[in-house]
């Protein structure tokens, strides 16, 4: 390697060294080796970002001296070995320049960073406080954040302070056991302030998202925590028939969701349907049998655009009319529905005839339902398009002594 392209190597290093050596330690784990004491410096687990870079520093100080000082011992080793040739004393020379400019560059870097300007090499690390999730405090006030949900806590709590608002963290879940237990945990709800919280080994935090929360009793009460619900689901699982109540939170002023719930699975129910908007809910026919949810996006009728779409009823099959014909469009007035939850989002409509088919223009939706009151079979359709026959679906059977037919349907928007 040639000398200058040595010395080039050399201080590129030692600024690397300086200035980046911050980064290659990890304070959240521990050492995996012993680090020698540099300068009155030892590294722990503990070590802060500033002390790390002073650290650094002063090794790469150090190195670097080393590395300069053997610099200047290997040029004049060949000096003094070089027999008068003049070709190695030429290039001994050279290796003993690059060592003292090496040393005269530490030298410099080394008053330029501790005289001159000091807080180059100690800078002041301001401690970055949390905005989001909880502390947790022990009988010293000692304080341990928590950001998400977590098992096998290791501090012994006495109280919890909330840091998040109540709008973004509803509330928190505490339990005695190092495995979060769902039904042997406490709720403690975002009022704000300090809350007494003893023995907490593990905590699960209940975010305050927009959508659909189910509850196994009635009230909203806990525990267990509710199972939260952004989009539509054909079995619950471990809450099917356990739900009790429903709390929803809107996106404002964009949307509300719409929860439609059915006794059976897949959207299905032979005892009528229940319906939730906001925490306004009508569970008298499946409170205690609820299987599958619907959960759509809906907004007031009066915000509907007028090309929001059409849902449109035929009384012969394929989209065809025989005698009777009728089109509900999204947007028209509201009501008509035996759901208030229904009649500020959606148009309900009465059928004194048979339909066989019926067709959904633009970006709306339609259910339809076997009794006028809610309280027969009903079936959603949401796909834009012609649907040629109810025959055969379930919400129509022709035999005279089954015989069901769609006897009401309600049409809404869904926004993009």
């Amino acid at each position: 390697m040639k000398p200058n392209k040595f010395l080039f190597l050399l201080v590129v290093t030692f600024f690397l060294f300086s200035f980046l050596g911050s980064f290659v330690f990890a304070e959240e784990r521990g050492l995996e080796v012993e680090y020698p004491e540099v300068g009155g410096e030892k590294i722990s687990t503990s070590t802060t970002i500033s002390e790390y870079t002073l650290y650094i520093f002063k090794l790469s100080l150090i190195i670097a001296a080393i590395a300069a000082f053997t610099v200047l011992t290997y040029g004049g080793i060949r000096y003094l070995i070089s027999f008068n040739n003049p070709g190695v004393m030429k290039d001994a020379r050279i290796w003993i320049s690059s060592g003292v400019i090496g040393l005269l560059i530490i030298l410099a870097s080394y008053l330029i960073l501790t005289t001159i300007n000091p807080e180059i090499i100690v800078p002041e690390v301001k401690p970055i406080e949390p905005n989001t999730g909880i502390y947790l405090i022990n009988n010293q006030g000692e304080k341990k954040y928590i950001s998400q949900s977590q098992n096998k806590i290791p501090f012994e709590s006495v109280s919890l302070e909330f840091i998040s608002t109540e709008d973004e963290l509803y509330s928190v879940f505490i339990c005695s056991k190092e495995e979060f237990d769902n039904k042997n945990s406490k709720e403690i709800l975002n009022k704000g302030g300090t809350h007494s919280a003893s023995n907490v080994k593990s905590i699960y935090f209940l975010w305050n998202k927009p959508g659909v929360y189910l509850y196994t009793k009635g009230g909203f009460g806990t525990p267990p925590p509710p199972k939260f619900f952004k989009s539509s689901s054909g079995y619950l699982e471990d809450l099917n028939n356990e739900t009790k109540s429903i709390r929803i939170k809107d996106v404002e002023g964009e949307f509300s969701f719409l929860a439609i719930l059915f006794s059976d699975i897949d959207f299905e129910g032979k005892n009528g349907i229940g319906a939730a908007i906001k925490d306004s809910s009508n569970l008298n026919y499946v409170k205690n049998s609820i299987s599958s949810i619907d959960v759509s996006r809906v907004i007031p009728l009066s915000q509907v655009p007028a090309d929001g779409g059409e849902v449109i009823f035929y009384d012969d099959i394929d989209c065809t009319k025989k005698e009777h014909i009728e089109s509900i469009k999204a947007g028209s007035s509201p009501g008509g529905s035996y759901f208030s939850q229904f009649n500020k989002f959606g148009k309900s409509v009465n059928f004194s005839w048979p339909v066989l088919s019926f067709e959904i223009k633009g970006d709306c939706w339609v259910i339809f339902n076997t009794e006028k009151s809610f309280i027969g079979r009903s079936e959603i359709f949401k796909q834009e398009g012609c649907y040629p026959t109810l025959k055969g679906t379930y919400i129509y059977h022709p035999h005279p002594d089954i015989k069901r037919e769609p006897k009401t349907a309600t049409v809404f928007y869904t926004p993009e």
